[in-house]
């Protein structure tokens, strides 16, 4: 298989690339508007699938980085969507890009 990231031959049972880290699991990416954006975040860290969530502005420079591990609730999740939320406020619509486990 080839790395999404870095685009270097990898291994078809790697979980991780050697050459830059990233992990071969699924990969989602879509555009949701500001108004929607904490909302959106709060339930694909309920669905318990996420390993990462990244934060996008429209022009693809990331915001924000959010590595999401099994149990993220409640004290532990509350600055991430402080940072979330600081991040809809000055942004018009961006781009989530959810990296999942793979089945």
């Amino acid at each position: 298989m080839i790395c999404k990231n870095c685009n270097i031959e990898i291994d078809d049972t790697a979980k991780f690339c050697p050459q830059c880290g990233s992990s071969t699991g699924k990969r989602e990416e879509f555009f949701v508007d500001s108004d929607h954006l904490v909302e959106e975040i709060k339930k694909l860290i309920d669905e318990g699938i996420a390993t990462r969530i990244i934060i996008k502005d429209e022009k693809d420079r990331t915001l924000l980085d959010i590595p999401v591990v099994a149990g993220l609730v409640g004290a532990l999740i509350a600055p991430w969507l402080a940072a979330v939320g600081a991040i809809a406020a000055l942004a018009v619509k961006c781009k989530i890009v959810v990296e999942k486990r793979q089945e």
